[in-house]
Parts: C-alpha cells; sequence; structure tokens
C-alpha cells in the first residue's frame, strides 16, 4: 500500500570529491582578460516518479552555488523552474524552493540551473568584519576545534610559529606529515576529531582538520565544497568532447582569514599553502571552483507516489557565454 500522506525524502548528495553519485555540471573555462575567466556551471537535478500514482504538490529545497570566495564571483544565475523562495543559512548557505504541481507515473521533470561564475586567476583578498569572523571560529559539524587534544595539539604547534602566516603553515606541515590519503578508509568523510585520530581519509578529512586547528589556534578557517583538477592544471578539463563527467572531481579545501589580508585559500590535500614572507595569496582559480562552505543534501516534500532523485555530472564545452 502507498502511505497516502505527506512525505519528505532527503537526499543526501554530499559535496565531498569520493561520493559516488551524480553532480552538477560545469564548462571549460573561457578566457575574458588577462586577470579574470568565466566558467558555465550548470546544476541539473532530474526528479523521476516511480510508483504507479500521480505525485503531487511537490516542493524541491536546492542547494545553490554559494561561494563568495575572493577568486569567484556569482554574476549569473538562471533557472528553467519558478522558484518560490531563496534562503540564506549557515556560512552563507543558499537554498532554492521550488514548486513542481504533479509528476505522473513513470515521468520526470528536471529542475536546471545555469551559472556564469567570473573567475580571478590571480585571487584577491578581501577583509570582513568581526562580527561575521566569529561564526568561523567555533566548532561545527565535524570541526571539532573545541577538543581538547585538537586543541592541545593546535596549541603545541602554533608555540613554535612566529604569526599567523608561520601558524597556518606550520599547520599544514602537520597535516601532510601525520594523514595518509585513503580511497577506502573506514574513517573517510569522519570530520577532523576522526583525521586526528586515525591519520587517514580523503580531502574532506584533510581539510576538517585544518580548519579545526586553525579556529583552535583562533585563525578563523572554513572549509570549501567545490570541484578540482586532480593535476592542478585545469587539464584534465580540457577535452575536443562535447562533455565529459564530472564524477569523481568533488573535493574539498579551505580558506583562512589572516589579519591585514583576507581571506586566503588552501589545499590541505595538496600540501598547498602560502609562501613565507609573502603577501600573495595561493592561486587556486584555474584549478578549484568552489559551491558553498556549508554543505547541504537536496530535500523532496510530496503527495503520492515514490519520487527519485539524480543530480547531472557533465562538464560542457560550450564557448557561447
Amino acid at each position: 500500500m502507498f502511505n497516502r500522506g505527506f512525505k519528505l525524502i532527503t537526499y543526501t548528495l554530499a559535496l565531498t570529491f569520493l561520493m559516488a553519485a551524480c553532480m552538477p555540471q560545469m564548462a571549460i573555462a573561457k578566457t575574458v582578460n588577462d586577470s579574470t575567466l568565466n566558467r558555465k556551471v550548470q546544476i541539473s537535478v532530474k526528479v523521476t516518479n516511480t510508483g504507479s500514482q500521480t505525485a503531487t504538490a511537490i516542493r524541491v529545497q536546492l542547494p545553490l552555488i554559494s561561494a563568495d570566495s575572493p577568486y569567484q564571483k556569482t554574476v549569473q544565475e538562471t533557472f528553467n523552474q519558478k522558484v518560490e523562495k531563496i534562503e540564506t543559512g549557515e556560512a552563507g548557505s543558499r537554498i532554492a524552493h521550488i514548486l513542481i504541481n504533479s509528476i505522473g507515473p513513470g515521468q520526470s521533470e528536471n529542475i536546471i540551473v545555469d551559472y556564469v561564475l567570473n573567475i580571478k586567476p590571480e585571487g584577491g583578498l578581501v577583509a570582513s568584519s568581526n562580527s561575521e569572523m566569529q561564526q568561523y571560529l567555533k566548532p561545527s559539524n565535524k570541526i571539532e576545534s573545541n577538543n581538547p587534544d585538537i586543541a592541545a595539539k593546535a596549541k603545541q604547534i602554533a608555540a613554535s610559529a612566529d604569526g599567523e602566516i608561520a601558524t597556518v603553515n606550520a599547520i599544514g606541515n602537520f597535516i601532510s606529515s601525520h594523514m595518509k590519503y585513503e580511497l577506502n578508509s573506514p574513517y573517510k568523510n569522519k570530520g577532523a576529531l576522526s583525521a586526528l585520530n586515525n591519520g587517514e581519509g580523503v580531502c574532506e578529512d584533510y581539510a576538517a582538520l585544518f580548519v579545526a586547528m586553525c579556529r583552535a589556534s583562533g585563525i578563523p578557517a572554513r572549509q570549501v565544497n567545490g570541484f578540482t583538477d586532480p593535476k592542478l592544471t585545469g587539464a584534465s578539463w580540457n577535452t575536443p568532447e562535447a562533455s565529459i563527467s564530472l564524477q569523481g572531481y568533488r573535493h574539498a579545501w579551505a580558506e583562512v582569514y589572516v589579519k591585514d589580508m583576507g581571506w586566503i585559500a588552501v589545499d590541505p590535500t595538496f600540501n598547498i599553502y602560502p609562501q613565507q614572507g609573502s603577501k600573495s595569496i595561493v592561486k587556486l582559480s584555474n584549478t578549484h571552483i568552489a559551491q558553498n562552505y556549508y554543505d547541504q543534501p537536496v530535500k523532496v516534500n510530496h503527495q503520492g507516489a515514490k519520487l527519485s532523485v539524480g543530480w547531472g555530472n557533465l562538464l560542457i564545452n560550450n564557448n557561447n557565454y
């Protein structure tokens, strides 16, 4: 028997590099001038009625690109479906509420969000208010910066470092020596404390441990969820094909806030940190595309039949933007 009541389905399509799920689409970069370039991004969600009854009053809560970083700005965001509202939550996360009246048995409805992102290859330093910084000093999910073991290790590392940049690099050096990247680790995607205790995991664990140790040292930091080319050149995304799958390009890295400089991008997995004594920031924009600072799943409320949800994951070679 089908449940005729109101249903809530949460599709936890986590924004991590190693999740075997279909995800948003992206286009190859197009140079705008010597200092900026554009990337076209398309989030594509397919909602399918797999039951024998018509599904009605379907409400989709879709996470949007929310990162507003020193090296990436959203200049265009368009929807193929009517958006009831967009909510802003923790760490600037944005959720679009989309209503689909009905989907018949065996039928599907696509939700497509098109973006144009302006990328600054040289990056940029952006100052923030003290009140905004407070949220990036507190513990959060999988970032247990108040844990005694994390706090003690961070204090030990900071004690021998001279200044914030030196502390950032010292934390990075510790993570590089302490962590082992293990795709099949039972501890992957478990967060900062697991990474400290077990010394292995994947990119999300590297980023979480870095962020937690920075916060424990009094340095604001945040985890970034998005995509990257593992060759760190962009070469993986350069193809003559009309499109390629981006499954497996999901990645997590971090941004750290340094006084008198602003937000600086780092990548603990690839051991990329700012140079000591240099005012330049790390250049990630050719190979990294940020999505958000607070990961959330797709949620679907509906009445009637069973629904399934899938995300598209293609890189589209489209130069018409």
